[in-house]
């Protein structure tokens, strides 16, 4: 398809700016709010566990991030890889099944925000004539003040975002270097015993849930188009954010374990700031949940960075109304693709379901991502042999086949297993998969109904892809 049909994203960012968006995006809020709900779940001490395990599929989902984004740089690349190497209709069923998603984890992580700003309320301010109160404040309300300010700010374009996420980035590294050095020492090994209190089906729907945090480091795919020498920069942020992020998230949720019985903080609000409370001065616990509040603020900024490219893309495509598509002339911002992503999850606060469940419901859409892009990354060398071949990044294909395996298994049995333990919601998001795909079909016979073959078109690269994919450069 030619580039004219479209308007590209003019503005770009660096590695340090991608890399900074990466690792807001997956040191997310999930690894301060989530463990205290698993414990009350009845997960107990085996969420430490968890957190390790989550770090083996996490390898494998890695390294065929960085073949298929150091050999087909493209904006909405997880799209351009479901649509080009495994399928038209896997293409579209991804922005289908993601955005009703997203929806929920976005609410999901202003309700970590909400939690741990509660941590600090209410608050009593001293002033020159009186002291003020601040009193507790509704979740809901809380929920609105996290997401609708991130939501303006990504009509305002990446490089505005970017500038954000610097330092809030830089916040959230500090207070989690600050809980887990101290709470190292304060670790007891009684702590983690009896790791599975009610068995192991709490610990699968843990992995599953803690799994969210891991995914973020796909962000780096999605803004290829926006990003500076893409074959070259997409695989160093990815590899960058997830030595950094991954270290940090099971070093938070191992120590917050180690360093308090979990019969202590199993289901408290700010649960990491609780345990933190128990070897730090008040103000170091304050910085953790301070840490906490910020990792709820840059996933949030980095969610309608991140999906909103994967909508525009799909409907650069026509697979989703091409209105969608839009880019605005002096921000340069997916404008419509940003409100499709965050307006209904401001108007769904109110009636959004719990922190587990929507985790769950987060995590087994990501997981089906995951399956797309093993499958995707398996088929590279045969239907893009010159892009495996002139990766910037390239994998041996006996290895590319084993991570491409065991991206797809892992992630597979980690949909059963928490199926198993929620059967609605997999069967829920199984049903949604398959309603959309009527939904395909009449679009495809709308376009052949205009002479168009909307099939033929989605399985090719646009022009500025193939060319970005053969240089590395606009």
């Amino acid at each position: 398809m030619s580039d004219t049909e479209f308007k590209l994203i003019n503005q770009q960012i660096g590695l340090l700016g991608a890399t900074a968006l990466t690792i807001g995006n997956a040191v997310a809020i999930t690894m301060f709010l989530l463990p205290a709900h698993l414990l009350a779940d009845g997960a107990g001490p085996s969420i430490a566990l968890a957190a390790a395990v989550t770090a083996i599929p996490t390898v494998f989902s890695i390294l065929l991030m960085l073949q298929l984004g150091g050999s087909m740089p493209a904006a909405g690349g997880m799209y351009v890889y479901a649509s080009r190497l495994v399928g038209p209709f896997w293409g579209f069923s991804l922005p289908w099944v993601a955005v009703p998603a997203i929806w929920l984890g976005i609410i999901y992580t202003g309700y970590g925000f909400a939690e741990y700003v509660r941590f600090f309320l209410p608050l009593e301010v001293p002033l020159a004539v009186a002291t003020v109160t601040i009193p507790q404040i509704s979740l809901t309300l809380l929920i609105w003040a996290a997401v609708v300010p991130f939501l303006l700010f990504n009509l305002l374009g990446i490089r505005f975002v970017t500038t954000i996420q610097y330092v809030l980035v830089a916040v959230i590294i500090g207070g989690m270097l600050l809980f887990i050095v101290p709470g190292g020492t304060a670790v007891d090994a009684g702590n983690y015993t009896p790791m599975f209190p009610e068995g192991y089906g709490p610990f699968f729907v843990a992995i599953v849930s803690l799994f969210i945090g891991m995914y973020g480091f796909s962000l780096a795919l999605n803004i290829g188009e926006e990003i500076e020498n893409p074959l070259e920069n997409i695989p160093r942020a990815i590899g960058l954010s997830t030595v950094i992020g991954v270290s940090l998230m099971v070093g938070a949720v191992v120590v917050a374990v180690g360093a308090m019985n979990w019969t202590e903080w199993a289901g408290a609000e700010a649960g990491i700031a609780v345990v933190a409370e128990g070897f730090l001065p008040p103000w170091g616990a304050a910085l953790v949940a301070l840490a906490a509040i910020v990792g709820a603020l840059t996933t949030i900024n980095t969610i309608y960075v991140n999906f909103s490219r994967l909508v525009m893309r799909a409907a650069r495509d026509e697979v989703l109304p091409p209105s969608l598509a839009n880019v605005h002339d002096r921000f340069q911002s997916p404008n419509r693709a940003v409100l499709l992503v965050g307006v209904p999850a401001v108007l769904l606060v109110p009636v959004a379901p719990s922190p587990v469940v929507m985790s769950v419901v987060l995590s087994l859409t990501l997981l089906y991502s995951i399956i797309l892009l093993g499958i995707a990354a398996y088929r590279l060398p045969t239907l893009f042999p010159d892009r495996y071949e002139h990766s910037f990044y390239r994998l041996p294909k006996p290895l590319l086949y084993v991570s491409a395996a065991a991206g797809v298994a892992i992630p597979a049995l980690f949909w059963v297993l928490t199926t198993t333990e929620l059967p609605i919601v997999g069967v829920g998001i199984v049903a949604w998969i398959a309603l959309g795909y009527p939904v395909y079909r009449y679009r495809v016979h709308r376009y052949d109904q205009r002479g168009i073959d909307l099939e033929s078109r989605i399985a090719q690269l646009h022009d500025h892809e193939a060319e970005q994919a053969a240089t590395g450069s606009d």
